[in-house]
């Protein structure tokens, strides 16, 4: 989405935030900004912001800001070299960021089969009951019935 007024930014700020249920506080902590401050984005009123704030919030929120226009372009194919110019949130240093990270890592993980057969409950059934104190004849009729 392309961020052509402040307003706009706002909104986008918004949007993320609540898509990903975190509150006012809880953002402008993560991103070191105030709440009024964040308010203000968030409703377009922040035209004076200072861009290390915005990049502050964005981050927080994991938002790339990438830089658009024909300079750009045209130095990639004049050098033909790779340039990002986009803010990678994945190595964002904040903890809202890092923490999300590591539940969808954890949600992508092959769960391995945790069923036990027979068996392996009749094993622990008996170390249960020794460590009871009953006898294999007690242990015998338990694991008739």
């Amino acid at each position: 989405m392309p961020i052509v007024t402040p307003r706009q930014a706002g909104i986008y700020v918004r949007r993320s935030r609540e898509s990903q249920g975190l509150t006012r506080a809880r953002l402008a902590a993560a991103a070191g900004v105030s709440e009024r401050l964040l308010a203000s984005l968030e409703l377009g009123d922040a035209t004076g912001i200072r861009l290390d704030k915005l990049l502050a919030v964005f981050g927080a929120l994991g938002i790339g800001l990438a830089a658009q226009g024909d300079d750009i372009g045209r130095n990639v194919i004049a050098t033909g070299e790779k340039q990002n110019h986009a803010i990678n949130p994945s190595t964002s240093s904040s903890p809202i960021i890092q923490a999300r990270n590591r539940t969808r890592a954890a949600q992508r993980r092959p769960r391995t089969d945790t069923s036990k057969s027979p068996a392996d409950y009749d094993s622990v059934f008996d170390d249960f009951l020794k460590h009871q104190g009953i006898d294999d004849v007690a242990t015998s009729f338990v694991a008739r019935r």
